[in-house]
């Protein structure tokens, strides 16, 4: 093989790897837009400082290509200052995504018999039911593949089967645990009188301490949490930050669907 071939050969190397370079960084960024979008596209704030953004950038690209010097370092400031802007505004999403990808996994598999997954659910629906139609403010949560210790330990933990009388006890106004929330672990109610961030986004007035405390909760993980409105009796389910009323009628249905470890014969999940 002579100079000239290894030369050539040296040269497509070259190439090669600074074309695969090019696809991983741009696949990088790509992955880093996408997470930023799914992470923060429910906060109108968000969405808005994210076009703010975009407009500085093109403004960036527009001072460049044209030799603008000194629009070119008015807007090297901004992007200078606008990281720590952006740090500072957005630390309880950047908090909240990080506790996410931080959350320590649920390693627990249910083995519960067809039996059984009815008994807790009648449970579940009859203890709810009653709470609502008694304007008993309660907040439960169930834990999903992301373990609630952490919160456990603000209240008071305890291992009892999951009994429509004991949920309306725990929540009966003037007992020692209805004030916080209740965590439902491993098919057993695991603590009571749990205490959880409230969400600092913006919500409706008529939302109490219970709907913020479960906003609150949903945002730092994958969990579930039901709430009942002192006030009105009406029955919510809050996961991924959001909050939905459930119509009572539809709470076995909605239960079923929210927590699959009730849904399908014989199916295990870890």
């Amino acid at each position: 093989m002579n100079v000239l071939s290894i030369l050539t050969l040296d040269m497509r190397l070259d190439t090669m790897l600074q074309i695969i370079r090019v696809g991983v960084d741009l696949i990088g960024v790509f992955f880093l837009i996408y997470f930023l979008i799914t992470n923060f596209k429910k906060s109108q704030r968000t969405l808005q400082v994210f076009k703010g953004v975009i407009l500085i950038l093109i403004a960036k690209a527009i001072t460049s290509f044209f030799g603008l010097a000194t629009l070119n370092s008015l807007v090297d400031a901004i992007l200078s200052w606008g990281v720590l802007a952006i740090i500072i505004i957005f630390q309880p999403e950047i908090r909240s995504a990080l506790e996410k990808m931080g959350a320590t996994k649920n390693e627990y598999t249910h083995h519960l018999s067809s039996d059984e997954r009815d008994r807790i659910l009648n449970e579940l629906v009859t203890g709810i039911s009653r709470m609502s139609r008694e304007h008993t403010g309660a907040l439960i949560t169930f834990e999903r593949t992301q373990d609630l210790t952490e919160y456990m330990k603000t209240g008071v933990i305890f291992e009892a089967d999951i009994k429509a009388e004991l949920l309306t006890t725990i929540f009966y106004e003037g007992t020692p645990l209805h004030d916080g929330a209740t965590i439902i672990k491993n098919d057993k109610i695991a603590a009571s009188a749990c205490f959880y961030p409230p969400t600092r986004k913006e919500v409706p007035q008529s939302y109490g301490a219970r709907h913020r405390a479960a906003i609150g909760i949903s945002e730092l993980n994958d969990s579930l949490t039901v709430v009942v409105s002192e006030e009105t009796g009406r029955i919510s389910f809050c996961t991924d930050g959001e909050i939905r009323e459930v119509n009572p009628k539809e709470l076995r249905a909605q239960l079923i669907s929210e927590l699959d470890w009730y849904g399908k014969e014989g199916e295990h999940h870890e």
